[in-house]
Formats: structure tokens, sequence, C-alpha cells
């Protein structure tokens, strides 16, 4: 593949917005570098988001402020510097990694709704922050699901538990507003335009394979975290984020992650 491919797709990839730098270092670790014990150099991390339009003194800045907030870890190999997740950076980054990499959510069979009666929007807040700690995702005022067993007793609520029937545009869009969808919307275009294949990937060095994965993940991740953990049939029909995620694990399938030592 010519390079002026590669960066027609980091063209199309890099968006409207300018992404943030520490944000985007921590895509790379989530993506290449997992596990326990895994370290990308500093020269080879540079390399890799050059191409993004990241300086090295803006780099720089950005671990220094995910060291200071416990994300990163820095040891020195020689005049090298090594960076990886520290042990809460790995926590978090497994804790996204499979809503990111994971296939649609399915309904648990005991997934189930509670609705209350009316309240003060004071009391509303209240109970609303207490049943986020507990798993619940709320639909709108005394409305909460959650795709999992009930397994307390919620005295005051009415649980239903079932198969749905219909789904209201008013519950949909209330999971999944407007701008979310079409941000899936908007990367879906952006990957189709791209018409990334075989060819295409084969061609790639693994340097430019982890700038690319780096960019699509990013992008994908900025959404697909933004969606309430209920399932998917919840979203309604022709939810804008069952094709993008079926286009970003496609591509992702295609754009094998490389091994880290391969950056070079």
């Amino acid at each position: 593949m010519k390079s002026a491919n590669f960066l027609t797709a980091i063209d199309a990839l890099g968006g409207d917005e300018v992404p943030r730098v520490w944000s985007l270092i921590i895509t790379v670790f989530g993506d290449l570098a997992q596990q326990n014990g895994e370290e990308i150099a500093g020269p080879v991390l540079g390399e890799l988001l050059a191409p993004v339009g990241v300086r090295p003194e803006a780099m720089r800045v950005a671990l220094h402020r995910l060291r200071n907030e416990g994300w990163i870890e820095t040891s020195k190999q020689g005049r090298t510097a090594r960076h990886a997740l520290s042990i809460f950076g790995l926590e978090q980054s497994a804790a996204a990694s499979e809503q990111i990499y994971g296939e649609a959510l399915v309904a648990d069979p005991e997934w189930h709704i509670l609705c209350f009666a009316s309240n003060t929007t004071s009391s509303e807040q209240t109970r609303g922050k207490t049943l986020a700690q507990r798993g619940y995702v709320k639909a709108t005022n005394g409305i909460y699901i959650k795709n999992s067993a009930c397994d307390d007793l919620v005295d005051d609520a009415l649980i239903l538990q079932g198969d749905v029937k219909n789904i209201p545009p008013w519950l949909s869009g209330s999971l999944a507003p407007n701008p979310l969808r079409a941000g899936f919307k908007q990367l879906s275009k952006t990957l189709s335009d791209l018409s990334i294949d075989p060819i295409f990937a084969r061609e790639l060095t693994a340097l430019q394979t982890a700038t690319l994965r780096t960019l699509i993940v990013h992008r994908w991740r900025k959404l697909v975290l933004k969606l309430p953990l209920v399932p998917d049939a919840l979203f309604g029909g022709g939810f804008e984020g069952t094709q993008c995620r079926n286009q970003v694990l496609s591509i992702l399938t295609l754009l094998e992650r490389p091994n880290i030592s391969d950056l070079t």
C-alpha cells in the first residue's frame, strides 16, 4: 500500500475534533499493552502517535499527567523511558474492554425493570445515585433497568420481568439520544468510505497498523462507553450503534493487533 493511502486513512479517522493526547495514550495502552508487565518504549510511542500530529512535548506533558493521576508507570532502561499501565490503569482498562471489544449486550434471563411512584426531584436524584451504585440504568424518572437478577428487594418498586414487546421512542431515545446515534452513524460512514480490506491491511507496517487501530478504537470507545449497560434490544430497531459495532469489530480483525516487539 502506498503511504498516501495510509495518510488518507489517518486524516479521515482523525475526525473534526482534535483528540486529547492523554486520552489517546490511554487508548494505545488499552489496545496494545493491557497485560501486566507489557511496556511501550517512549520512542516507539512517539512514532506511533506522530502521524496523528502528536508532538513530543505534548506527549511528555500527557504522560506526566497520566503518571500523576496513577494511570501510567515509567521506568528507565538505559536512557530509554519505558511506559506501562499501573495496576489502577490495568483495572480501568480491563473494565472498559468488554464493552469496547465485545459483541452486542444480550438480555440476561433475569433482567428487570423497577417502576417507582412519582417523587420529588431531590428524592429522585438520591434514589438514582443509590440505584446506579447497584448497577441500575435510569431510563426516565421512576424507571430503572438492570441487566441481571434483582438481588435485593426494593419494597416501594414494581418489578417487571419478561420479554420486551414494544420499544417506544421515549425509551430508546432516553437510553441512546440523537447526538450519540449521529456519532455512530458518522463513524460508520467514515469506515465504509475507507473500504479497509485484507489487501490494505497486509501492506501496512506493524507501526501503521497500531496507529490506525488506535484511531479506530479511540473514536469507537468515546461512543460505546456512553451507552448504558442494558440489552441492545432496548435501543430500538435499526439502532445505528449495531452497524457501527459490526464494522469496528470486523476491521479490527483485519488490522490484527501487532506485538509490541514488532513496533520498531
